[in-house]
């Protein structure tokens, strides 16, 4: 009985420390095909040597959650598109936005001359596909999120499948003109890493935890000058959020907006944006439910909501 009792109190022990720790979400490029030139005959050509038609076999690495290809073209054997695909978007991590809300529109790739048909496929419709079983009354099945068909440049993007073995089919549609592709594949992976923290860090949060418990209890001075405490220590934005939350409740609007501002400027800059953005509008709709007509609350959360 007391062994069980002690590892029921490690366990507890271990997830309360756990919850003590701060994370950030680290985004990075993995360059999993350089760029790659293929040379494709027509495909009457193809008959008489060379081939119309070719694969590119990559591995998805851990933690992929999205991936991306680019490719361009040009006439006859000769020929070199300079993609830099993975250089591209390694440089939009850099922005505080990072790939959440990346338009593809945003990479560059140089203009294509000639047409090309690119489809996600497993390895054995990849076989399928390089049989040229449709030309004979079969099919082979491709991935539609993958799919280009007729196009002379292009910058897919995939999020549906993040993991396994994978085939880019690449073929020539046209039946004379050979072509020249220059094509690059560009994982992007996801991972947390514990954020270290100061001395001053931890006595902030132990502060803003202290005045989120006296705010749950109703005493919102008392959790105001908690904040205040922690803030004296080192800024961080949920804390100024609960701060702002307790002026509203105690009708200070025009000082609970003013914090709201500096709250949401700081938490831009912090790990974890959205996530805190999220606790800081559940919040606001507790104390809605609390006290219905808060004068400032819905505003701050439009407000929230649009960052």
């Amino acid at each position: 009985m007391k062994i069980k009792l002690a590892i029921t109190l490690f366990f507890i022990a271990m997830l309360q420390y756990s919850y003590g720790q701060e994370f950030e979400i680290v985004r990075e490029t993995k360059k999993l095909i350089d760029s790659r030139n293929i040379y494709l005959n027509g495909g009457m050509r193809a008959e008489f040597g060379g081939k119309s038609r070719t694969s590119i076999k990559f591995d998805l690495p851990p933690n992929t959650v999205e991936w991306y290809y680019s490719f361009t073209t040009t006439k006859g054997e000769s020929g070199n598109g300079n993609l830099n695909l993975a250089i591209q978007l390694s440089r939009m991590l850099l922005d505080p936005s990072g790939l959440t809300s990346i338009a593809t529109s945003r990479v560059k790739i140089p203009e294509g001359v000639a047409a090309a048909d690119i489809f996600l496929l497993d390895q054995r419709n990849m076989n399928l596909f390089l049989q040229k079983v449709d030309l004979n009354g079969g099919t082979f099945l491709q991935y539609p999120e993958g799919l280009v068909e007729n196009t002379k440049q292009a910058i897919v993007k995939v999020d549906d499948i993040k993991s396994g073995t994978w085939y880019l089919g690449i073929k020539n549609p046209s039946s004379v003109d050979g072509i020249n592709i220059s094509i690059e594949i560009v994982a992007v992976t996801e991972t947390r890493k514990r954020v270290a923290k100061t001395e001053e860090q931890e006595k902030a949060e132990l502060y803003g935890n202290l005045g989120w418990t006296n705010f749950e209890n109703g005493d919102y001075a008392q959790c105001v000058e908690y904040c205040d405490k922690a803030v004296a220590e080192y800024e961080l934005g949920w804390v100024l959020a609960n701060k702002g939350l307790a002026q509203l409740m105690l009708d200070k609007e025009t000082e609970g907006t003013e914090t709201y501002i500096n709250a949401i400027t700081l938490v831009k800059k912090q790990p974890n944006p959205n996530r805190v953005f999220k606790e800081i509008i559940k919040n606001i709709d507790n104390a809605l439910k609390i006290k219905p007509e808060l004068k400032g609350a819905q505003e701050i959360k439009s407000l929230i909501q649009a960052q």
